[in-house]
């Protein structure tokens, strides 16, 4: 009895609270009404793991050093390295290029140079014969020894190359084809008279390369056998002198052993070929190495 009056008494201040509670609800529900907009999607975070090992950078490749091209290996047993170096015609390039020997010439100006330059470096020109002599007994020549050859026997090595030879107290060595001596055409020859004065002066040295500049090794050992055997004779004849060094004309036969052979039975000790290269060795001795000049300076051809 008493709690129902004392409710009773309450009553004014329930109901306010309970209108204050609808009418709360009621302002909520409107506000979330009007609101048209897409509700937050909420994720739950990742978790940052650290790695256990620090990132690499990667480095830049070197660029690969190209590999030097190998040094020719140089022949078993006794070796020399003395430059051999081959002229054919020593004349003006303007008589040269309508006669087409553009290719096989050296300008007198030129050879004067390059001849000059031989002297002032400090080589030692030699003969060929000092030079197979020396490979053959194993003996050591002076330093910076060089071997100046001009091969067949042309008129203008007497005309020009012969002069500067003497000019500058050099020594050449000429390979002849002594069948051809005084001939006349687009190739004129020295005469026999010419070529003793060049040998007697000192400063030439003469070898056989054939009686006609046939091309020795063809196939015909007969052939070979009187060519090589009739310009030894003429020469040794001729001049007073032993020959026993042979040069192959054009390179011809210079790698068969069957001619290399027949070349010693008839007392040949070397001979010179068209292969280039400066190490002169006792294996090749019957073709020995040699360096085409043209009109370039020596330096050039790596003297």
């Amino acid at each position: 009895m008493k709690f129902t009056k004392k409710l009773r008494g309450q009553a004014p201040r329930i109901f306010l609270v309970v209108s204050l509670f609808i009418l709360f609800c009621s302002i909520s529900y409107n506000v979330a009404e009007q609101y048209s907009g897409p509700r937050p999607v909420l994720k739950t975070p990742k978790k940052v793991v650290a790695s256990l090992f620090p990132t690499i950078v990667p480095k830049p490749t070197a660029t690969p050093v190209p590999t030097a091209t190998p040094t020719p290996a140089i022949p078993a047993g006794f070796c020399l390295q003395v430059p051999v170096i081959m002229y054919h015609h020593v004349q003006p390039m303007s008589d040269a290029q309508p006669k087409g020997q553009g290719s096989l010439t050296v300008d007198p100006g030129y050879f004067d140079q390059q001849m000059e330059y031989i002297l002032s470096h400090g080589y030692t020109s030699i003969s060929a014969q000092q030079l197979v002599d020396a490979i053959r007994s194993h003996s050591q020549l002076p330093g910076r020894s060089i071997v100046i050859t001009l091969d067949d026997g042309y008129e203008d090595n007497y005309q020009y190359a012969f002069q500067i030879l003497k000019k500058y107290n050099l020594v050449g060595n000429i390979m002849v084809a002594t069948g051809l001596l005084g001939g006349v055409g687009d190739n004129t020859y020295f005469t026999w008279d010419q070529l003793k004065e060049m040998v007697n002066s000192g400063h030439i040295y003469a070898y056989d390369h054939t009686w006609s500049h046939y091309p020795t090794g063809s196939g015909n050992p007969t052939k070979d056998q009187e060519e090589i055997m009739t310009a030894k004779q003429q020469l040794e004849s001729n001049l007073g002198k032993p020959i026993s060094i042979f040069t192959y004309p054009y390179g011809s036969g210079q790698g068969n052993s069957a001619l290399h052979k027949l070349l010693q039975q008839d007392g040949f000790v070397g001979a010179f070929s068209t292969i280039g290269g400066s190490y002169q060795c006792e294996s090749n001795i019957m073709a020995l190495r040699r360096i085409h000049i043209g009109n370039a300076p020596l330096s050039a051809y790596g003297l």
